[in-house]
């Protein structure tokens, strides 16, 4: 049985444009939330490019939702096992993509 509220509590979102130069380590987990760029991989061979399910286009990677309330000691979201409720599997990582020909959402989803 799943004890997470009806209602998951609210974070808001700093967007900060990132150079080349500034990217996150591939061990900072709980902090890898982003928009744009390519998809950050959580398991190799990951989704890089998708195909519309609606037009067979392309679509475009949007954004990734890290498991921000991962516990990792160096994260500023970090939530105690128990009281978390953005954790997806196992420090997963929710992508999104919308295709912008038909304008059709989607979604996948990796963890480790």
């Amino acid at each position: 049985m799943d004890d997470r509220p009806e209602v998951l509590r609210e974070y808001r979102v700093k967007i900060i444009p990132v150079s080349e130069s500034e990217p996150l380590g591939e061990r900072d987990l709980g902090q890898r939330t982003k928009f744009g760029g390519l998809p950050d991989e959580v398991q190799p061979g990951g989704p890089e490019k998708l195909t519309c399910p609606g037009c067979h286009k392309k679509m475009h990677f949007v954004a990734q939702i890290d498991s921000f309330e991962f516990t990792d000691k160096s994260n500023p979201n970090r939530k105690e096992f128990g009281d978390t409720q953005f954790m997806f599997g196992d420090v997963g990582m929710i992508h999104v993509w919308f295709c912008f020909e038909c304008l059709t959402p989607y979604s996948t989803m990796e963890c480790y």
